[in-house]
């Protein structure tokens, strides 16, 4: 277990006074309870306590009260210190005692404590262990994996009639688009030669780009240079689909079948590659933790910027059992996510395209 600070929020907790307000603040938390800051009571001696935080919790049969001591100290609580709380929970017939340091308590003053029924509570900063795997900062990449496709070029285009009718009605032009609404126009419907309806091409071509993004983005794992920058590589890759074997490689049309052989398009891939900072703090005024030095439960106390109040966490739950760490996301992880279909881009003006190597896709009837 690291001990290691990464910054300090407990150096905000300038006096004593202040930390009796840090103090009285938590406990303002619920809404159930009365707070009272720096009030003096007389107790059954008829001496006047003065009392840094009481709390009252009324109940339809009961009334709790308690006595919270806050110590600013340069020095560990001593035994004295819990002995005089012990005597003013007594004096005033109070149901609790409790104190709030930010230095610790002498081994004694604990023991003590623990057979008075008191609780004692430390206020100190997050250590580098308890912000979880990632820390308070860390940096995650981010790379969006782009596919668009262009230049259609439809080669051998021809049609024919089974029944030797002639063509009466030219067919319309092999328009396709893409968009977040997709629709699937009828005229670039495929079938085979008695009629049974395949994939339209649309949605063929949709799915076909899919694939090809996904396996580029699964053999690319390495990071772009300069890594700490916003920068983005292009690339361009020919793409031949092949119709030869498929079934589904018409189109019905005025009483007889558009055929072609084969599309070719251009596949262009954008890489964008950022470096993403994270800050577990950034909206936070402080983040500290209260730690129970004799039952040992902690609880994160926070106030976010945009809200006047304080925060009290769930006590901090520790899992008994192992974590598998390969299944966290570690700091300066690589994060690859592919866009939708419909995604259009433009590159950079010094954006480097390369060409790659031709891709035949060999249509099969699976």
């Amino acid at each position: 277990m690291s001990d290691k600070i990464i910054s300090s929020f407990l150096e905000k907790l300038i006096d004593w006074k202040e930390f009796e307000c840090f103090v009285a603040d938590i406990y303002s938390e619920s809404d159930e309870i009365i707070v009272q800051h720096d009030v003096t009571l007389t107790g059954k001696s008829n001496a006047k306590r003065q009392i840094d935080v009481y709390i009252t919790q009324k109940t339809k049969l009961h009334t709790y009260t308690t006595i919270v001591e806050c110590k600013r100290w340069k020095k560990p609580v001593t035994r004295q210190v819990i002995d005089v709380l012990f005597a003013s929970v007594e004096d005033l017939n109070a149901s609790k005692g409790v104190i709030f340091t930010t230095k610790g308590y002498e081994e004694g003053a604990i023991e003590y404590a623990k057979s008075k029924n008191i609780d004692i509570f430390i206020v100190r900063d997050i250590r580098e262990d308890e912000y979880g795997n990632l820390g308070k900062t860390f940096s995650l990449y981010l790379q969006m994996f782009n596919g668009k496709l262009e230049n259609f070029d439809f080669q051998n285009v021809k049609w024919f009639s089974p029944l030797g009718l002639p063509l009466t009605k030219q067919p319309s032009k092999f328009d396709i688009y893409f968009t977040k609404q997709q629709s699937y126009p009828e005229n670039l419907q495929l079938v085979d030669l008695n009629l049974n309806k395949g994939p339209n091409l649309v949605k063929l071509l949709i799915d076909i780009r899919a694939d090809i993004l996904n396996r580029r983005l699964e053999s690319f794992n390495y990071l772009l240079q300069p890594e700490n920058e916003s920068i983005e590589e292009g690339f361009n890759t020919r793409i031949k689909l092949d119709f030869t074997d498929y079934k589904y490689k018409f189109i019905s049309h005025d009483n007889g079948f558009i055929q072609f052989d084969s599309i070719y398009f251009d596949f262009i891939n954008c890489i964008n590659q950022s470096k993403m900072n994270f800050d577990k703090t950034e909206s936070v005024d402080f983040a500290l933790i209260v730690e129970n030095y004799i039952s040992k439960q902690k609880n994160f106390v926070s106030k976010r910027k945009t809200e006047s109040k304080i925060k009290l966490s769930d006590p901090i739950q520790i899992e008994n059992s192992e974590i598998d760490e390969s299944k966290l996301v570690q700091p300066n992880s690589l994060i690859k996510i592919s866009t939708e279909h419909y995604i259009n881009f433009e590159f950079k003006k010094e954006t480097k395209i390369v060409k790659t190597k031709d891709i035949i896709i060999n249509l099969t009837n699976k």
